[in-house]
């Protein structure tokens, strides 16, 4: 009855998508209510390669991995005993849910997204006590990487969402996988090593066929195939906001795609190389222009590779704490007091910045906009100079150094322990656990990191300014006009910030970001954002790479010399 009280606790079920049968398995956290009370639905949804919580205690695959908590995980847990039912359930192909990984494709996850909330409406033992709006439950999101995923396409294809909080999340797959179209062939290896055990090997093939295009890159001159970029636009939600579907390198107009009516957070880390600050900088964008109330936190972390990041986790890092107004908020308090607001009606105690730019852990920075450089957040500075393209020498000169011995050693450690995992991932008796997506994610650590530094310090410093004063940032997305031309007609150069300190040697490349570019002459476009504090007498400058171990495939073949002129436009503000 409704008036009865309701006691916490936590089961399991299935949700079968009607479109393909297809079973989902889900766990309900349910909240203590007292009598009359009702509550919001969060849905909860994991990693590329993870799977859901099972009860509100368990820590989940990725936090088991990365080796510490999960900020949008921990606020699923915090909901629940909060006042929230909270579903978590294994996205289709992974865990104990059927069908294969689609990669987030509209029409099959997407689907399954409404078959959850279906149930939740129709099905779930205490739905008589969801919260309601105008007769539809109050439902948020939580979730991280293709948990922010699910949330931004669930949004987009049934309208049933009121508040999402998506972390580390995609604006455009074909933009996050392969920017210009060269392929991330270092991320492409990680995520099919991290999505292979816990899929029980039922990925879509169009990651395999993804992953070879990368790999085979360097001898085609080629990226991805226009299917695969096709799939991979449709799987994004800039294609809803664009209204457009992708057919044959075609963009069609579809009018069942379009901008959701959704409040968001929207968290990302500066420092994340799989999906930058740009994604969230475009979905924000996005989702304002059509009237939406969005927030947007850049923290310092993200997705990160451990042997290219001074960092000491694996897949993900993720800020667990914020500075906001002169102190400390937990990310996960932060995320719940967000769904509080817009699902309870309750008015946050810590307000949520309308754009926050963590520059380092004691000092964070607030926007009305976020720094984009357009000339109004800092200088214009022309460049030009020259530099090299193509990675191919350096890669054997390195294999060349190595001792036999030592890469016997390395190819059998390595092969030793990937046997393991393999047999375990077809031993379809004992299903794949989180142990064995952690072993496997240990694996594309083989080569050793100070032949991974000697491969990413072949960039040209190209100078363009020196700072003058203290307390200033550069802090936002760069944006250039750059012409390329030299004695390579087709060269991929990767483009990135630097900064030589003075009295130190090394040049800094900002939060490891760097942006390919494929091909001669003249280009305009965002570089990727950065955040990082200056000081008087740093050069700030242009790094230019002919390699990038990001993309450990992807360059060009043959070395060739180019040259580089145009105007850069700085997001450097002042630090107060």
């Amino acid at each position: 009855m409704r008036s009865a009280t309701l006691q916490a606790r936590d089961y399991n079920a299935i949700v079968t998508n009607p479109d393909d049968g297809v079973e989902i398995a889900i766990t309900v956290m349910q909240p203590d209510l007292a009598a009359g009370e009702t509550a919001p639905l969060v849905l909860h949804g994991h990693g590329f390669g993870g799977a859901r919580l099972n009860n509100r205690y368990e820590r989940s695959v990725y936090e088991v991995l990365s080796g510490g908590i999960l900020p949008s995980t921990e606020a699923a847990r915090r909901a629940a005993a909060s006042g929230y039912f909270v579903i978590s359930f294994d996205q289709r192909g992974f865990g104990e849910s059927g069908g294969k990984v689609e990669i987030m494709n509209p029409e099959v996850e997407g689907a399954d997204i409404s078959a959850i909330l279906d149930w939740a409406d129709n099905e779930m033992p205490e739905r008589e006590r969801l919260a309601r709006r105008d007769g539809d439950p109050v439902i948020g999101g939580l979730g991280l990487s293709y948990g922010g995923g699910f949330q931004l396409i669930g949004a987009c294809i049934d309208d049933r969402f009121d508040a999402l909080v998506p972390t580390a999340t995609w604006y455009d797959l074909g933009y996050s996988l392969a920017p210009d179209n060269v392929v991330k062939t270092a991320w492409g290896a990680a995520l099919v090593a991290l999505g292979v055990p816990t899929s029980g090997v039922r990925l879509d093939p169009l990651l395999y066929r993804a992953l070879a295009e990368g790999l085979a890159s360097t001898l085609t001159g080629r990226g991805l195939s226009q299917t695969v970029r096709d799939r991979l636009y449709n799987s994004s939600p800039a294609s809803f906001y664009d209204g457009h579907i992708a057919r044959d390198g075609q963009r069609e107009p579809c009018e069942t795609r379009r901008t959701p009516k959704v409040d968001v957070l929207l968290v990302q880390g500066v420092g994340d190389t799989l999906f930058n600050l740009n994604e969230a900088a475009a979905n924000a964008k996005a989702l304002r222009a059509a009237g939406n109330d969005v927030h947007l936190i850049a923290m310092q972390y993200g997705h990160s590779l451990p042997f290219l990041q001074d960092i000491d986790r694996i897949a993900y890092r993720t800020d667990a704490s914020l500075r906001i107004d002169d102190e400390y908020v937990e990310t996960a308090v932060l995320e719940l007091a967000y769904l509080d607001w817009k699902l309870k009606g309750v008015t946050p105690t810590q307000s949520v910045p309308r754009n926050m730019i963590v520059l380092d852990d004691e000092t964070s920075l607030f926007f009305d906009e976020l720094p984009v450089g357009t000339g109004e957040h800092g200088p214009t500075v022309e460049f030009a100079g020259d530099a090299t393209t193509g990675g191919l020498d350096l890669l054997l000169g390195i294999v060349r150094r190595q001792s036999v011995s030592r890469l016997w050693s390395l190819a059998t450690g390595t092969a030793g322990n990937a046997w393991t995992a393999l047999k375990r991932v077809f031993d379809h008796d004992k299903p794949a656990s989180g142990d064995e997506t952690a072993l496997v994610a240990r694996l594309i650590n083989a080569l050793p990191s100070d032949h991974l530094d000697e491969l990413a310090s072949g960039g040209t410093f190209i100078e363009l300014m020196t700072i003058e004063a203290e307390n200033q940032a550069i802090a936002g997305i760069p944006q250039i006009e750059i012409d390329i031309s030299g004695d390579d007609r087709d060269p991929i150069a990767f483009v990135g910030i630097g900064v030589q300190r003075a009295g130190l040697g090394a040049t800094v490349l900002l939060n490891k970001q760097v942006r390919p570019i494929r091909g001669a002459g003249p280009r305009s476009l965002d570089l990727n954002g950065v955040s990082h504090r200056l000081h008087a007498g740093d050069r700030l400058g242009l790094l230019v790479y002919g390699y990038h171990p990001q993309y450990l495939a992807s360059f060009s073949a043959i070395p060739g010399r180019i040259r580089v002129t145009g105007r850069i436009a700085l997001p450097i503000v002042d630090v107060t």
